[in-house]
């Protein structure tokens, strides 16, 4: 499977701090707050470092940084434990918290401190995503003190506004964003590229739940004189979407959600699904508004896994960690007899076996192979048909 990377661990982070306390089915809501404390105790110790390579390898800190290490790998570990119990898209991010963690132990013990800080930085290309599924609730008071550090204040723009996400920042990541579009030392083409038109987005729909500030934003970024007349013409239906959708009563519930989704999958072709990234973005707002408010376990959560994962194949951009897989997953293991069972099947199957597809052809693995026939099997058995 894909490299997954810290943002893992950040989401986890995050996905508490917004709720305010962990799910009411794990068994000590406190042993969690105390575990968070420690692994946000750990990254407050290491990214600072981390964004100069001298001094990440600075052997008068190695003893620091390796208590650091191993303080993130050992809670990260026992915070996995407590992923087991949400919902399954913070296990699977717990999971791979954990792997990360440990993985980036054993660099820097072995001596590949770049390898090391090279994987804590990828926390930048994914935090977004990760931490942008439901509304903030205090703008995270305890990660405060991040981006107050010189060397964060000394960094270009675009990383500021990602470890701003990474650090749940939010109001200073869409200030560094909204300047990155105003300012012509980046170009339009570049900001298209980097997808931080999607990133500011979602931070406004999903976090901010403002439908109005992205429209004025977008507005002006049209003004600009560099822009390709294509995308200024996906940003007016996106501004439209925006003025339409910010007019109606708030989008709440798997129904209204659903019917996004359904308007946006009928656009043709590809091109035009892109101008409906706005009804992507809030429905999958909602979706996880709704998904936060069922049981763990309970199978009508199925439904809005499926929909997320048809969401996140048509907006994810992150090449280091896509959530398509384990919401399609989640959306089989909950109700494999559900006709959306097959549905998510066969989204899973295209999207996964395109990732290892290349100009010599197919190459999946064989562990992969094998998850995908277990799925499978998961669903004939449940629709009773013979899987011999």
């Amino acid at each position: 499977m894909k490299s997954r990377t810290l943002c893992c661990l950040l989401a986890a982070v995050s996905v508490i701090a917004t709720a305010g306390a962990v799910r009411a089915e794990e068994p000590d809501a406190e042993q969690t707050r105390r575990i968070m404390r420690e692994v946000f105790g750990a990254i407050q110790r290491l990214l600072p470092a981390s964004l100069d390579a001298d001094r990440f390898a600075d052997p008068a800190l190695e003893p620091e940084l390796r208590a650091a290490l191993e303080t993130l790998s050992q809670h990260s570990g026992r915070l996995a434990a407590h992923g087991t119990r949400g919902d399954q898209s913070f296990a699977f991010l717990s999971r791979s918290l954990a792997r990360d963690a440990a993985d980036i132990q054993r660099r820097f013990a072995a001596g590949r401190t770049e390898e090391a800080r090279f994987l804590l930085h990828q926390i930048t290309e994914d935090c977004i995503a990760c931490h942008s599924r439901l509304p903030d609730a205090d703008d995270a008071p305890l990660s405060s003190a991040f981006m107050d550090d010189e060397a964060f204040a000394a960094l270009p723009l675009p990383e500021r506004a990602r470890f701003a996400v990474a650090t749940r920042q939010f109001e200073r990541a869409l200030v560094a964003y909204e300047e990155i579009f105003a300012s012509p030392a980046f170009d339009a083409g570049s900001i298209e590229l980097l997808g931080e038109l999607d990133d500011y987005l979602e931070i406004c729909l999903r976090v901010k739940r403002d439908f109005e500030r992205p429209a004025r934003t977008f507005e002006t970024f049209i003004a600009r004189d560099d822009i390709r007349p294509m995308l200024a013409d996906e940003l007016r239906v996106w501004i439209a979407d925006l003025r339409a959708l910010g007019a109606r009563d708030p989008i709440e519930g798997l129904a209204p959600a659903r019917e996004l989704v359904r308007e946006a999958e009928e656009a043709s072709p590809i091109r035009e699904r892109r101008e409906k990234h706005v009804r992507y973005h809030a429905a999958s707002a909602a979706l996880h508004r709704h998904l936060a408010s069922l049981p763990a376990g309970d199978r009508r959560a199925a439904e809005v896994y499926y929909w997320l994962g048809v969401i996140e194949s048509r907006v994810g951009r992150s090449f280091w960690l896509s959530e398509t897989e384990p919401f399609l997953e989640a959306a089989i293991r909950l109700d494999p007899a559900s006709p959306l069972a097959l549905e998510s099947y066969a989204l899973l199957e295209e999207f996964v076996v395109a990732g290892y597809t290349g100009s010599s052809g197919e190459h999946v693995p064989p562990d992969v192979q094998a998850w995908l026939a277990e799925l499978q099997s998961l669903i004939l058995h449940a629709s009773g048909e013979d899987t011999d």
